[in-house]
């Protein structure tokens, strides 16, 4: 499957027939950047409306804002220009980390667990973000031509979160359910209990 973006609406293709297989609608601008988390279970979508939105891409459920203002904007305000605009979002390889760039000048650095960044730095005119291999370098372009570095916030996977992460490597959301387990292990493996 692939991604593309077109104002508020997420489309998902299968590339194999050229169909529509899905579309997500939460936005209230243009959506900038969408990526998967490692294990596919999640897609993370940047937008001028200023939030970043965590989607289960397999049933197109919101499970997570992230607003770059406080309180939300409206949909009137977020439709507008402003300096919170996310013009880019990245998936640590963890899972469990993303970092957006906004217009604000800044870029941060979340955990999927939190509303709130977990670290924020300055950042001049950036337009996309990108993890590496290991997660523990962040790494920014701006319009100046520049590249920026930083060291990310580091910390260890719980075992139940190493698991959900292969669970999900290779089962959808809708699998996830008919699993003969607790309600409450389904909800986690399922990204509910962010």
């Amino acid at each position: 499957a692939s991604c593309s973006v077109e104002f508020d609406i997420i489309f998902l293709w299968d590339m194999d027939k050229y169909t529509l297989i899905r579309k997500l609608e939460g936005h209230h601008n243009d959506v900038v950047s969408c990526e998967f988390s490692p294990d596919g279970a999640l897609l993370a979508t940047a937008s001028y409306d200023t939030r970043v939105i965590m989607w289960d891409p397999h049933t197109a459920t919101v499970l997570l804002e992230l607003g770059h203002l406080f309180p939300p904007p409206s949909p009137i305000f977020a439709g507008g220009a402003n300096d919170r605009w996310v013009r880019s979002v990245a998936f640590c390889h963890d899972g469990r980390h993303i970092a957006s760039v906004t217009d604000d000048r800044l870029v941060r650095f979340w955990s999927i667990d939190k509303k709130s960044p977990q670290a924020i730095a300055p950042l001049t005119n950036g337009l996309c973000c990108a993890f590496s291999t290991d997660g523990s370098v962040l790494v920014a372009g701006s319009r100046d031509g520049s590249v920026h570095f930083w060291a990310s916030p580091r910390s260890i996977a719980s075992l139940q979160h190493l698991c959900r992460l292969t669970l999900r490597r290779v089962m959808p959301t809708q699998q996830v359910y008919t699993l003969p387990i607790p309600f409450s292990m389904h909800d986690y493996l399922a990204y509910k209990t962010l």
